[in-house]
């Protein structure tokens, strides 16, 4: 009897780790970056936002919705390697070289190293999402992420939430800032009858992935529109700070 092959999930997260020598199952889990290279803290958001880009358009590394990418000087520099290791089916560990001088370049030229080595990993990683996606298809919506990434750095939009009606076309969008940065919620509305689009900011919370707790059902009745938050436990313990359900005024909106 056969068993059907661990079905590929979207990617939802990319973080960064760091290791002397390669992880080995038995041996200590790898530690975020910090002791052998000081990443800047923009980096952190990076890997955020680009594994949230990469589950908004389905770009998958198998199983496993996390990637760990851990840098380490036993590669040589910029060289790839993936790796069986793994505590949890819901993460992935890949490798990839730097070494100490890393630590004194700029800010600006490490997070471009960081960049490089990450959609270098996810090059290697990425794979269709079952039997009839083309991988052509997946490399040019990789191709699209990092173009995003390249192009619009923090403010670029993760859409949270789509709908469409007869007379209106709606997205829930935010971003990823840099902590402690609060995440700006926006709502991006065309009316399909005039083709007049209005960009609104709706809402702003404490940290980048509390924003998706807000937005759930979508309800547009006369010139209201509403955001209904998630139902869940632990969507009512992120939302209690802040005012939901959100209503926007559409006449308001569209008048300004």
């Amino acid at each position: 009897m056969s068993t059907a092959a661990p079905k590929p999930k979207p990617l939802r997260d990319i973080r960064y780790f760091e290791s002397a020598e390669p992880p080995a199952f038995g041996g200590g889990f790898p530690g975020y970056t910090g002791k052998l290279f000081q990443l800047p803290k923009s980096a952190i958001a990076l890997g955020q936002r680009i594994g949230m880009k990469c589950g908004e358009l389905g770009v998958s590394v198998g199983r496993a919705n996390h990637l760990y990418l851990c840098f380490t000087p036993a590669l040589a520099e910029g060289e790839f390697a993936r790796t069986d290791y793994g505590i949890e089916t819901w993460h992935r560990f890949a490798l990839h070289g730097l070494h100490e001088n890393f630590n004194a370049l700029p800010d600006g030229e490490k997070l471009a190293r960081v960049s490089e080595a990450t959609f270098r990993a996810l090059a290697d990683l990425s794979g269709p999402m079952d039997a009839g996606a083309p991988a052509a298809g997946m490399a040019h919506a990789l191709a699209t992420v990092r173009a995003g990434i390249e192009a619009q750095g923090e403010a670029l939009r993760l859409v949270i939430k789509r709908k469409e009606t007869r007379r209106y076309a709606v997205r829930v969008e935010q971003t990823v800032p840099v902590h402690p940065q609060r995440t700006p919620v926006f709502l991006v509305i065309t009316d399909l009858v005039s083709g007049v689009t209005k960009d609104a900011q709706v809402a702003e919370v404490r940290f980048y992935d509390e924003a998706p707790s807000l937005v759930d059902r979508i309800a547009i009745v006369g010139d209201v529109l509403t955001i209904h938050p998630r139902k869940s436990f632990r969507a009512e313990l992120v939302t209690k700070p802040y005012k939901v359900p959100i209503e926007v005024d559409l006449a308001g909106l569209f008048a300004g």
